[in-house]
């Protein structure tokens, strides 16, 4: 339109205070203006945890700016065949965050494909070749290498690598990067893993204070993320053991807490909210195309050294 028309056109919606109707324009273009996204985890406080908040901070501040809402839904894997969200889909496209091993993972991402809509998995390390579906993460593997050079020297002994009791595919991949870490070193180290409630502070500094009774204080912990980072760092300090001298800790996603910590502990940043928008967008440009660009897009991420190692 012209100048003076789009001129005329505004004032009077500033004048009649007209507002857009949402359903009006998903009847118009035959969508929904909804994404879906399923965070499969059986902890109820699933919201809580940084990693997903920051994802999904990214994803609907994107998607919102564009007009589209989102439909969040936290989902027992174990109950996933039978949920509502099998049963009524109501959205455009669907984003997830799966848990569980290889297997079931597999079955459920077969599951959200036969609901013939696009599909974009994020920290996903399964292929899916020729599908209707995008794999947005970050490269795991490679940090969890970084972060551990960092941790392990000559004298490093005993190793005690803690994860959460959930098995998040991204998870197992940083603890291959340790492993990988530590067998290029040469060290001739015992590597003992243990798996936690990774979001009960409690849990984790019990798991820790079982193993040094029984095995002794180790040379290096590894943490799969930060949380669990700084209640193994609390819990050695406040036995008397000092970091990085007696002990070296590390972390894993440098999300704003991690830095709440003295010794401030060596860390990878994970670009958690980046990895959010890039995947909305993907998966407009896959509403507005009919197919998604990129198969996978990895991201990097970066070492961040502290005081702990």
């Amino acid at each position: 339109m012209s100048p003076e028309t789009r001129a005329r056109v505004e004032q009077h919606i500033e004048r009649s205070g007209y507002r857009p109707h949402s359903m009006a324009r998903s009847l118009r273009l035959s969508e929904r203006l909804t994404i879906g996204m399923i965070v499969f985890s059986d902890v109820p406080t699933y919201l809580s945890d940084p990693f997903t908040t920051n994802l999904v901070a990214g994803l609907s501040n994107y998607l919102n700016a564009r007009g589209y809402g989102v439909l969040i839904q936290g989902v027992d894997p174990k109950s996933f065949k039978t949920s509502s969200v099998v049963r009524d889909i109501r959205t455009d496209g669907i984003c997830t965050f799966l848990s569980g091993s290889d297997a079931q993972r597999q079955e459920d991402i077969e599951i959200l494909l036969d609901l013939n809509q696009p599909v974009v998995a994020f920290q996903e390390t399964l292929r899916f070749p020729d599908r209707d579906l995008c794999i947005v993460r970050q490269d795991d593997r490679n940090g969890g290498r970084i972060v551990a050079k960092e941790a392990i020297s000559a004298k490093t002994k005993r190793i005690v690598i803690i994860l959460p009791k959930v098995h998040w595919p991204a998870l197992i991949e940083r603890s291959k990067g340790f492993r990988s870490a530590i067998r290029d070193s040469g060290i001739d180290a015992v590597v003992r893993v243990l798996k936690c409630q990774e979001n009960s502070f409690q849990d984790i500094q019990a798991m820790l204070a079982r193993e040094i009774e029984e095995y002794g204080v180790p040379d290096a912990v590894m943490a799969g993320n930060d949380h669990i980072g700084i209640a193994a760092a609390k819990l050695l300090l406040d036995r008397g053991y000092k970091i990085p001298a007696d002990v070296t800790v590390t972390g894993f996603n440098a999300f704003d807490f991690w830095q709440y910590t003295d010794p401030v502990l060596t860390t990878v940043r994970s670009p958690a909210y980046e990895m959010g928008v890039r995947g909305a967008a993907a998966l407009l440009d896959r509403l507005r195309t009919g197919a998604f660009a990129e198969p996978e897009i990895v991201f990097a991420v970066d070492l961040l050294r502290g005081g702990s190692t």
